[in-house]
């Protein structure tokens, strides 16, 4: 999965030099993930690592957020023939997670830098690569499909809102990605204190809530299982494809945790994994 065309910018952000000279990258990520450990809340929001402490804390992190699920269903309809249009897609995930915490996606400021103005498709990485001609086959689904489905989205978040839009601000400056083995914590995403941002991605609970998802949407031609097992297939191939978009080279750590009961600030059993690099 690991060993994303980008190279990290020096941060604008102004920092605090936490950190002691001399100290490796794990030892540093180490901290990092010490000073940021909180407790899991429902909802979802994607991978980015520009989401500030206020925004979506505790969410499932998930590459496009709910909109990652119907880019990963666009891509089993594809390939099982399923029969259903982009937007049946996009509606098939959504009359399921918007009554859970609503329908959580992103934008960002270079795309939106106000509610009027569009600069582009989305300011989601995720969504706007595989919506492009160039790279739509890396991410298993039809360009024109993913930006029919990303125009869908915007159209129902002006009239209904249930669709949470967050506008992420800033460059991409993240150190590493997280893959996070917990169902029941999480780490921010963006520490400005610290001056680092991380790729998150809460696998684990992804995992259970993409097997819930598709029981509840029950689609016709397709069993639950094997949609799970599909849709699991088709958002890995998809994840895979964004790092190597977006954090190429980047280190990868998996963090886990023992079994015992914790407090989310501090966790004797914490473990944090070297796992490679994003290739």
């Amino acid at each position: 999965m690991f060993k994303a065309r980008f190279s990290p910018q020096q941060s604008s952000k102004v920092k605090t030099n936490l950190f002691a000279t001399g100290q490796t990258d794990l030892e540093r990520t180490i901290m990092y993930v010490e000073r940021n450990l909180l407790l899991a809340r429902v909802g979802r929001k994607c991978v980015d690592g520009r989401y500030l402490p206020n925004q979506a804390s505790g969410m499932l992190a998930r590459p496009g957020g709910d909109c990652g699920y119907v880019m990963a269903l666009l891509a089993v309809n594809r390939k099982k023939k399923l029969g259903l249009t982009p937007e049946q897609c996009f509606n098939a995930v959504y009359k399921i997670v918007s009554k859970n915490k609503g329908f959580c996606m992103h934008t960002d400021h270079h795309t939106d830098p106000d509610n009027h103005t569009h600069k582009g498709l989305i300011g989601c990485g995720h969504l706007a690569k595989a919506a492009t001609k160039e790279l739509a086959k890396e991410y298993d689904v039809d360009s024109n499909d993913m930006r029919r489905v990303v125009e869908y989205s915007r159209n129902i978040a002006e009239i209904n809102k249930t669709v949470h839009m967050v506008n992420l601000a800033g460059d991409h400056q993240e150190q590493g990605v997280l893959v996070i083995e917990s169902t029941n914590y999480t780490v921010n995403a963006d520490d400005p204190k610290l001056g680092r941002m991380y790729f998150i991605y809460d696998k684990a609970r992804d995992e259970d809530f993409m097997k819930a998802l598709v029981e509840d949407m029950a689609l016709e031609g397709i069993t639950s299982d094997e949609l799970y097992k599909q849709m699991k297939k088709e958002s890995d191939i998809q994840l895979r494809a964004t790092l190597h978009n977006l954090a190429k080279d980047l280190p990868v750590y998996t963090i886990s945790f023992g079994r015992t009961r914790i407090r989310p600030w501090k966790h004797p059993k914490l473990k944090v994994s070297f796992a490679g690099k994003v290739a």
